[in-house]
């Protein structure tokens, strides 16, 4: 948990992932694998998806 959070609220578990690109990312959650685990997770855990451009 982090010491102060400002907006949102505490999340318990953050994970991030890296693509190469905005397009890569969303073409990898619209993917039929990636549906499929979606569906078995259907219910049972709440998340968040935030698809956003990286910075060099």
């Amino acid at each position: 948990m982090p010491s102060h959070t400002y907006e949102g609220g505490a999340r318990q578990r953050c994970v991030l992932v890296e693509f190469e690109s905005v397009e890569r990312a969303a073409a990898a959650y619209s993917s039929p694998a990636y549906q499929v685990a979606l569906a078995k997770l259907e219910g049972a855990v709440k998340r968040e998806v935030r698809i956003v451009p990286g910075v060099d």
